[in-house]
C-alpha cells in the first residue's frame, strides 16, 4: 500500500514536509509559499511555487490533481466544487464542510473549465 504523497524541502537547518493529500491550495507570497490544508491549517514555507511545482512533478506518482493556476496558485482540483468566471472566483471545499473562495483571473478559470470538462468527458484537447 503506497504512503500518502509528501514533498520534503530543506533550507537553513530546517525541514519542511508538505502532505500533498491535505493540500487545499498553495499561494505564492513573494519568494515564499503559503500552504493551505483542507483542515484549515496553513503555514508559510521559504520556497517559491516554481520549486514546489517541480518537486510535485518529480514524484514517482505525479499528482495530476494539483494544478498550477496562473502565477499565484497551485490548487487541488479534487476540492473544487464551483467555478464562477463572472466573479473570477474558485470555490473549494474544506474538510469541515465549509468553503473557501480564491480570486483567479477569468482567462485562467476558463482554461480550467475546459481542461476539467475534457477530463470528465475523457476527450482529447483540440489542436489549434
Amino acid at each position: 500500500m503506497p504512503s500518502d504523497p509528501n514533498i520534503v524541502l530543506s533550507a537553513h537547518d530546517e525541514l519542511f514536509i508538505i502532505d500533498l493529500a491535505k493540500v487545499l491550495f498553495m499561494k505564492a507570497d513573494d519568494h515564499y509559499t503559503d500552504v493551505h490544508y483542507a483542515t484549515g491549517a496553513h503555514f508559510l514555507v521559504p520556497f517559491g511555487l516554481v520549486k514546489i511545482e517541480a518537486r510535485i512533478a518529480a514524484l514517482p506518482d505525479a499528482q495530476p490533481t494539483l494544478v498550477r493556476l496562473g502565477r499565484k496558485y497551485i490548487v487541488n482540483t479534487r476540492r473544487i466544487f464551483r467555478i464562477n468566471t463572472v466573479k473570477e472566483l474558485l470555490y473549494l471545499t474544506c474538510d469541515d464542510g465549509t468553503t473557501q473562495s480564491i480570486h483567479i483571473p477569468k482567462p485562467v478559470l476558463r482554461d480550467l473549465i475546459e481542461t476539467m470538462s475534457r477530463q470528465i468527458n475523457n476527450t482529447p484537447a483540440q489542436q489549434e
